[in-house]
């Protein structure tokens, strides 16, 4: 048959079908190993899954057979009811309230105003003086003493003196959490910097960059790996400090609803607080990630290329 005059007959035991019918071998390994590593994928994927979620659900069954006993079930809730208790009290049916509950609005948006603006004026504090101090060096050896002096403070049993200081509002607050937390990303700030290294400085130098340019373009993006392993420490203490700082004088908040639920004996508003605290943790810990990952995108690409 000529070309371009149709397809081309196979003869077959089930009569003669188009060659198109017929896959190479070649083509035929290829779409089995592609079979067989998709399969493999998933199953990876599948058991990865499976470990995350064993140790939350060993949690929940010792957490309802707690529950469950003579002795627990008197300040334990069941977990059910406290997952429905925070839909209740968290949540609501109100399209123009954005389906969210009263107390939504009077202690979560308040503890999570509080622990971010804590968090953040740290980190801004944080960096500026860990970076002048990474620069620096006799600025380091200068302030060494009264840094590690600070650092060692019990940061809860100043919740006293910065309520004596800034009144009973938000401030005091705010402040205490920014004071407990600034330590670890000032140490790694000034770790950060520091690790830079003398031959990249010296090598500004000689090709004269502009300090302003070395800031931005060398030192900060040097140190940019563990300033943010210090801010995600920082974060996880920003809501410690958080619920200890509304355990007193506060009208509103995460903690102070703790503290409102044990007086009251109201042990399933007590767990669903819990719960919500849980679930606010996770979800800070999932954006700080992302943020992460997409600001040092290039730092894992050269990591990867060095290995």
């Amino acid at each position: 048959m000529e070309e371009g005059t149709g397809p081309v007959m196979v003869a077959s035991t089930e009569g003669t079908l188009p060659a198109a019918s017929v896959l190479p071998s070649g083509r035929k390994a290829g779409a089995v190993t592609a079979a067989a590593s998709l399969r493999d994928s998933l199953a990876r994927r599948l058991g990865n899954t499976g470990i995350r979620l064993l140790v939350p659900a060993l949690i929940l069954i010792g957490w309802w057979a707690l529950s469950q006993s003579e002795v627990g079930s008197l300040i334990v809730a069941p977990p059910l009811e406290a997952v429905q208790r925070v839909f209740t009290d968290f949540f609501s049916g109100d399209v123009s309230r954005l389906f969210l509950g009263n107390a939504t609005f009077d202690h979560l948006f308040p503890s999570i105003y509080r622990a971010m603006a804590g968090l953040l004026l740290a980190v801004v504090i944080g960096i500026v003086i860990g970076v002048a101090l990474g620069v620096v060096p006799v600025l380091t050896a200068l302030f060494q003493p009264l840094i590690h002096l600070g650092r060692s403070l019990p940061s809860p049993a100043l919740l006293g003196v910065f309520f004596f200081l800034f009144g009973t509002g938000d401030s005091p607050k705010i402040f205490l959490i920014a004071f407990s937390v600034i330590w670890p990303i000032l140490f790694n700030t000034i770790d950060g910097v520091q690790s830079v290294g003398a031959g990249r400085m010296q090598a500004a130098a000689v090709f004269k960059i502009p300090r302003r340019k070395v800031l931005t373009s060398i030192i900060l993006p040097g140190a940019g790996p563990k300033i943010f392993a210090g801010v995600r420490t920082a974060m996880s203490l920003s809501l410690i400090i958080m619920i200890i700082s509304e355990l007193q004088k506060s009208e509103n908040g995460l903690g102070y609803l703790l503290i409102r639920t044990q007086r009251d004996f109201d042990y399933t508003g007590f767990w669903s607080v819990l719960i919500v605290l849980a679930v606010l943790g996770v979800a800070l810990n999932s954006i700080f990630v992302f943020a992460e990952r997409r600001a040092l995108a290039w730092h894992r690409g050269v990591t990867q290329q060095n290995d």
